[in-house]
């Protein structure tokens, strides 16, 4: 289930919780106008919202139900109590497709008919002259697709059906399948509302026959409105009501569903001046038919036809007679009714009986009986009073279970974990009386477990067993062995299923609609309080390594010492994870920032006269809300800088060979402990030259800067403050602010950024973003005697060099490392210390390669220490103004580690 799903079904449960607390407050102040707003306003946004998914059934509802709100509100109708359980009923059906859509990710196109017939009753309320808000009553015969009487077809136009036609459908339907007389009616307004009624008529899946007419007379040419449809369309399906109701699911109040018996489509028909036939045939028929000789009237029948015109009615009443004769799927009475037809010139007259005994789709269920059925729960009776038998898979399951136990249990041997032994059985032996629905057998279970522990022998709960679970005896659903009870007798039939608190509405009782929320809003102000107090138990867990480190070293005592580094394990192996479970509170998935590029892509593409695709990749990945509030801005500048710098136009991409086109990819990643996000595009790409110019006559570099600077060097120019590339200021660019607002607003999260591009073949911004600020991973080394903290994002590696291994290049020191050459610089220089670095014994120096960019370089430095985790404060007070300091944090022995910030003092 997709992110967004999942917050919408979060909200909806708590409007549908507002919609029925707002509802009974309405039962003792009907007049209270706040409340009919607070009610309205509930049920408009939730329908808003539901428009988001593909849900017609849910919205239709909501929507019928806004309409009604809007017409209390307005004084068109009356608040009342029947109004007030309309609205709630219509409420328990949105519950319980948001529990659909939750288990499913979909909505069965079977709700249809309940939807349909619950906004007729929203609907009915309504003024029927109100049209600004509520769509006209339905005449009686346009009701909702709803269970029909196969009595009904008889008023049905089915003689205008061809003869052939409605031959195969009884063919058809003789074969099982079932036959429906379909009337869509479509809204006058359709048009406007994006339907095309023509086509969805004849997209109706086993069509067999469909006729279009108009509802009234045509006005005159000149009155005629062209955009009203005033169109009905008729048909004959043999598809089932499921499918029906899949095809006309966001039209189902248009639809009238009829389910037609085979016999209804028996109808003679042709020119009735041919004459009767003659009276001996009659009589013959008649004969043969009290004889049985069904053979025998075939043949006469047959000879009969040669003699008959074919347009004439009675050569239609023969062929009718044929074909039932052929199928042999009917009662002699009906075969008699139509030898008498032969002889009256008038169609049969199907009693209701002869009907019902044909009744094709009349027998199928349908989506409103299927709705209000009581459904049979896992392990419970059945509606008919059957039980849900087991599957063989599971039957099996349960039998390897109990026959392991029963192994288990024989054992001779008593070890001290005997009892445990025997409690492990037990809980084994309940859940397989839970999984058949034998909960009346837990009591004797218990007895028997309670003699064995007793005895301190299997031998009772092996008995017990033997009682319950015969070795020789399939496992069933229901009562067993000791417990058996006499199962309660089915219902009887026509029994009246009381109702109350047992009422079932839509599947489940009204006191179950309302479940506990699976999802708690929490201020975020209580989430910061908790990442403040992880934190000082982070401080507090480093404090213990020191105690360890005083309790032997002061005191000697080193197994109070060897007792604190313990316990120091445990405490830090549950804070780091209660420090991962509360990050993960915080953490939200990168495609709340993305969603708001698709519309911005649009506008801005359509106002430059580009073509732009967007592609979206990796919104699942989850950083700390922080960081993810912090994207959205930079994301933005990068995001118009593609499309009003990079990407060309459709004339120009043509021209360079490209197609018309550009694409636009924003793709998020997790590497390691970051998050990466990458802004592609493929445009023109940056021109260094360009840019080396620009820079130049910006005052930004110097000659000697313009000689040397490589292309890489120049594309990162674009990061310099009050650089821009257009001439025209405009509303999106020009003014020089972008790209240095990105690199600064990423950085002050501790994240990078990095640009890449290639002439001509477009460009790449790489984001890399810490995952989390909330608990920093730092090194702690030794200069000058002090401490300081050097952040880890920051560390390539530690190594030590030997001090005849660096060499001075244009007064700078350097060292090969790893055949690269890492210049050096040293931290107490950089911080004003006058004390050198020192050596150990084999004079070799202390070396923290740190990473700056796309450049390593290293600190020499006295010594390494441990690497921990610290809440990091920023510097107060007049020691704000030091950039050299990121923070500092409180060490667990009270000390105070200042971390250095290595981009601003390198």
């Amino acid at each position: 289930m997709n992110p967004l799903l999942e917050q919408f079904l979060s909200e909806a449960r708590d409007f549908l919780q507002g919609i029925g607390e707002t509802l009974m407050q309405l039962e003792n102040a009907p007049d209270d106008a706040d409340l009919m707003n607070e009610l309205f306003r509930l049920v408009h946004t939730l329908k808003g919202n539901s428009g988001l998914f593909d849900v017609p059934e849910m919205t239709r509802v909501l929507h019928a139900g806004e309409d009604l709100m809007d017409a209390v509100r307005n004084r068109r109708a009356v608040y009342s109590r029947s109004l007030a359980d309309a609205l709630l009923e219509a409420m328990d059906f949105v519950g319980m497709l948001c529990d659909e859509l939750e288990a499913d990710g979909r909505l069965s196109a079977a709700h249809g008919g309940s939807s349909a017939r619950l906004v007729e009753a929203l609907r009915k309320p309504i003024p029927a002259d109100d049209n600004r808000v509520a769509a006209p009553e339905p005449e009686p015969e346009l009701a909702p697709a709803r269970p029909t009487s196969t009595l009904d077809s008889a008023d049905l136009p089915l003689d205008g059906i061809p003869e052939a036609v409605r031959m195969q459908a009884y063919r058809r339907s003789c074969g099982g399948e079932c036959l429906f007389w379909l009337d869509y009616r479509p809204d006058e307004q359709s048009f406007y509302q994006g339907e095309d009624p023509f086509f969805l008529a004849r997209q109706t899946p086993e069509l067999l026959w469909c006729g279009i007419q108009a509802r009234e007379p045509w006005p005159p040419l000149a009155e005629l409105d062209a955009y009203c449809c005033m169109l009905s369309f008729q048909g004959l399906t043999a598809a089932s009501r499921a499918d029906l109701e899949e095809q006309y699911r966001y039209v189902i109040d248009q639809v009238r569903l009829t389910a037609i018996p085979r016999l209804a489509l028996v109808i003679p028909g042709g020119d009735p001046n041919g004459g009767p036939v003659y009276e001996d045939f009659v009589a013959d028929a008649r004969a043969l038919l009290r004889a049985g000789d069904l053979a025998g009237l075939v043949r006469n029948v047959s000879s009969m036809l040669e003699l008959s015109g074919p347009d004439l009615w009675i050569a239609s009443a023969l062929r009718w007679l044929q074909l039932v004769l052929e199928i042999g799927q009917e009662e002699g009475a009906v075969l008699d009714a139509l030898v008498d037809c032969l002889e009256s010139l008038a169609p049969p007259r199907w009693e209701a009986s002869e009907l019902a005994a044909a009744p094709s789709a009349a027998s199928e269920p349908t989506s409103d009986r299927q709705d209000d059925a009581p459904r049979a729960e896992h392990g419970r009776e059945a509606p008919g009073g059957e039980r849900d038998a087991l599957s063989p898979l599971e039957a099996d399951t349960l039998t390897a279970v109990v026959a392991a136990q029963r192994e288990v249990l024989a054992l001779s041997d008593a070890p001290a974990w005997l009892p445990g032994r025997i409690k492990a059985a037990a809980e084994a032996l309940a859940g397989c009386l839970r999984a058949v629905d034998a909960m009346a057998s837990l009591q004797s279970l218990e007895v028997a477990t309670a003699s064995a522990l007793e005895a301190r022998s299997g031998a009772p709960l092996l008995a017990w067993i033997e009682a319950c679970f015969p070795a020789d005896a399939s496992i069933e659903r229901g009562p067993v062995g000791l417990a058996a009870e006499p199962e309660s007798p089915p219902p009887r039939a026509g029994a009246q299923r009381p109702v109350g608190e047992d009422e079932i509405k839509f599947g489940r009782r009204a006191e179950d609609a309302i479940a506990a929320p699976k999802s708690l809003k929490v201020d975020q102000v209580k989430i910061d309080r908790l990442m403040d107090l992880i934190g000082e138990m982070v401080v507090a867990k480093n404090a213990l390594p020191y105690l360890a480190g005083r309790a032997e070293a002061v005191f000697g005592v080193r197994e109070l010492s060897r007792d604190i580094k313990g316990h120091y394990g445990v405490i830090n192996r549950i804070v780091e994870e209660m420090q991962g479970a509360i990050m993960q509170v915080r953490m939200m998935p990168v495609s709340f920032v993305f969603q708001r590029f698709p519309r911005l892509v649009r506008d801005i593409s359509r106002k430059l006269g580009k073509e732009v695709e967007l592609i979206l990749e990796g919104g699942d990945t989850e950083a700390d809300k922080t960081i993810i509030e912090a994207l959205g801005d930079p994301l933005v500048h990068i995001v118009r800088n593609s499309l009003d710098h990079g990407i060309e136009s459709p004339g120009q991409r043509r021209a360079a060979g490209k197609a018309a086109t550009g694409t636009l990819r924003l793709r998020a990643t997790q590497e390691s402990d970051r998050v990466v996000i990458e802004i592609a595009d493929d445009g023109k790409g940056i021109d260094p030259d360009v840019i080396k110019r620009k820079a130049y006559a910006k005052g930004l570099i110097d000659e000697t800067v313009l000689e040397q600077i490589s292309d890489q060097e120049a594309v990162n120019l674009v990061f310099a403050a009050g650089f821009s590339t257009t001439e025209v200021i405009s509303d999106l660019s020009g003014r020089g602010v972008g790209m240095d607002v990105v690199r600064t607003a990423v950085e002050k999260v501790n994240g990078s950024v990095a640009l890449t591009s290639r002439k001509g073949q477009g460009s790449q911004v790489r984001l890399s973003l810490p995952l989390s600020m909330a608990v920093t991973n730092v090194m702690i080394v030794v200069s000058d005697g002090q401490r300081f903290g050097v952040p880890m994002d920051r560390v390539v590696e530690t190594v030590r060099v030997p001090r005849a291994a660096i060499r001075v290049i244009k007064h700078s020191q350097a060292a090969v490392l790893r055949g690269r050459i890492v210049p050096l610089k040293s931290l107490n220089e950089l911080l004003g210390l006058a004390a050198q670095p020192k050596s150990n014994d084999d004079d070799e120096l202390a070396v923290l390669v740190v990473r700056l960019g796309d450049e390593s370089l290293g600190l020499l430095v006295d010594d390494f220490s441990e690497t921990l985790d610290i809440i990091l404060k920023p510097m107060a007070g007049v020691l704000a103004g030091l950039p050299a300091y990121a923070g500092s944090a409180l060490m667990g022995d009270g000390s105070v580690l200042v971390v250095l910030n290595l981009k601003e003092i390198l």
